[in-house]
């Protein structure tokens, strides 16, 4: 054979065995990826997070032995849908139609089927995409002949013998289980794929139900499952269901067992050789506070204490199952919440009452532009992927980064209309030492006011109120000083930057993008108003 004929075919062979090679060993290093997104659960209420806590979460505790607490980590909004909104598209909620508040059970689906997602984004580099737990960004049901559905009667207009044409499955993901909204929202019952495991049946009143545990106990004692839940008067945590149509068998208490179950089931069913991306929305610690009897008195913190530890537990059935099948050294673990903790779920006199500061060291509560509304925790662990062990990071993080953060996981560069406000977290898990100093973040409330956090500077405005504010968060965490006055050259400044952000569609460098609605509305009305 022809000496050069020889050689390119020994050098062809080299090239096409390197490139099996790296792609196999490409494949074998892709991290699995799994999330777990906690519902109203503040800082305080993480014992390795705060010291003075009366609830021991063993499990998450252990999880940040393993990996990183970040300690200024924020959600996209401190409320439900807002945020669930910009964690899975990388992209501000404020910049769509939904300028405030959150979604119902039955309303549209507010993700266009063209928007670039996390699920996506992971789906198109291999990855098996799965979701178990609430979704609350919409459903396009289908309607009943004759009927349109409307947030408020989709107990009567929706065919639920029909699949859903618009949500996880037409936005990246090939699994879902789960609820359709909030715990407390119709309709009750579980959704796989495009349909509830069951037509509903029956009708849940909607009643309020409060908790006395040693009512609770019991009834527990005397073997009648769900007496507990009858009405009863006493100061403890108000809950309910709201009423609507329900599945026949499903309870109030069921739903984070049964997430467990099916989130630790889908892990049995993966392998090394696949990577895969599991975004499990956990309906708990949120009301209706409703903690299984296993998991009564565990706490030191009432009921509500008793949910977080049973929220601690599912996160540590996640993890075990992961170790188990020898995935979790490559396996990039992340908890958090959607926003800081309901009062309606914990009142401040029961806080007092049991002496636990679900906020730490932050003010106010989940709806507020205040730092515990949006303050959150955030626990990471990746053996593999060179997260240290027992680590604490003050980077200014977001929720909004997971987009970025995939994509610089990949090598993929991300699309001018894609990820807009979202910026990769990825160096500050290498290296938990690394620090943030130019992140603009903008903070949303349950009436969509907005504030923006520029270093140690934020800048907000209360509609109500009509007061504008500025603090300095290195010395003023507990926000208590209005020093607006006094830096009113500083306040100008954010609000500038601010009006650019809004113009630009993004905060993040790139092409110039769209926001949807109106180009100004009630809630930003104040920046040109600041002086």
């Amino acid at each position: 054979m022809n000496h050069k004929i020889m050689f390119n075919l020994k050098k062809l062979f080299i090239i096409t065995t390197m490139a099996v090679i790296s792609s196999t060993s490409f494949a074998v290093e892709k991290p699995n990826i799994v999330y777990i997104l906690a519902d109203d659960m503040g800082v305080g209420d993480v014992s390795a997070l705060n010291p003075e806590s009366k609830i021991s979460t063993k499990y998450l505790d252990q999880l940040a032995s393993e990996g990183v607490a970040f300690t200024d980590a924020h959600s996209g909004a401190s409320v439900c849908t807002p945020t669930r909104y910009s964690l899975m598209t990388g992209r501000s909620s404020w910049r769509t139609e939904l300028k405030g508040r959150v979604l119902g059970g039955y309303s549209p689906s507010m993700i266009a089927k063209d928007r670039d997602t996390v699920a996506s984004l992971a789906k198109r580099h291999g990855y098996k995409t799965a979701m178990v737990g609430k979704w609350h960004l919409g459903l396009d049901w289908q309607a009943k002949e004759g009927k349109t559905i409307e947030r408020t009667n989709g107990d009567t207009t929706v065919d639920f013998t029909k699949p859903i044409t618009h949500g996880p499955l037409d936005l990246g993901f090939d699994y879902w289980f789960g609820p359709s909204a909030s715990w407390n929202m119709a309709p009750y019952g579980y959704i796989e794929n495009r349909l509830l495991t069951e037509v509903p049946t029956v009708t849940v009143k909607g009643s309020n139900y409060e908790f006395e545990p040693k009512e609770v106990q019991d009834a527990i004692a005397a073997g009648v499952k769900g007496k507990h839940l009858k009405p009863i008067k006493s100061k403890y945590p108000l809950t309910k269901w709201d009423g609507g149509a329900g599945v026949k068998g499903v309870t109030v208490v069921d739903a984070m067992p049964k997430l467990t179950e099916k989130a630790v089931e889908y892990i049995n069913q993966q392998n090394k050789d696949e990577p895969f991306f599991l975004y499990m929305p956990l309906t708990a610690p949120h009301s209706p506070v409703t903690p299984n009897k296993e998991f009564l008195g565990k706490s030191k913190a009432g009921l509500y204490g008793d949910f977080v530890i049973e929220t601690d537990w599912a996160v540590g059935q996640v993890v075990k199952a992961l170790k188990e099948k020898g995935l979790y050294d490559n396996t990039l673990v992340v908890f958090t919440a959607d926003n800081g903790t309901s009062i309606k779920g914990f009142p401040i006199s029961l806080q007092e009452k049991y002496q636990h500061k679900t906020s730490y060291i932050y003010t106010s509560y989940k709806g507020r532009v205040q730092e515990g509304g949006h303050r959150v925790p955030f626990i990471t662990s990746w053996p593999n992927g060179g997260v240290k062990a027992g680590t604490t990071s003050d980077a200014v993080i977001s929720l909004d980064d997971l987009y970025a953060t995939m994509a610089d996981m990949f090598g993929e560069k991300i699309a001018d209309n894609a990820g807009e406000d979202s910026v990769s977290m990825l160096p500050y898990l290498k290296d938990s030492s690394k620090t943030t100093t130019d992140r603009i973040l903008v903070h949303q409330s349950f009436a969509g006011d907005l504030a923006i956090r520029m270093g140690d500077w934020k800048l907000s405005y209360l509609n109500k109120k009509n007061k504008t504010r500025l603090v300095n968060l290195k010395d003023d965490i507990g926000e208590q000083n209005n020093i607006i006055k006094d830096h009113p050259e500083k306040a100008e400044a954010l609000r500038k930057t601010f009006a650019q952000v809004i113009r630009n569609g993004r905060s993040t460098p790139g092409k110039k993008q769209s926001n949807e609605g109106p180009e100004v509305w009630k809630q930003i009305e104040w920046i040109k108003a600041v002086k």
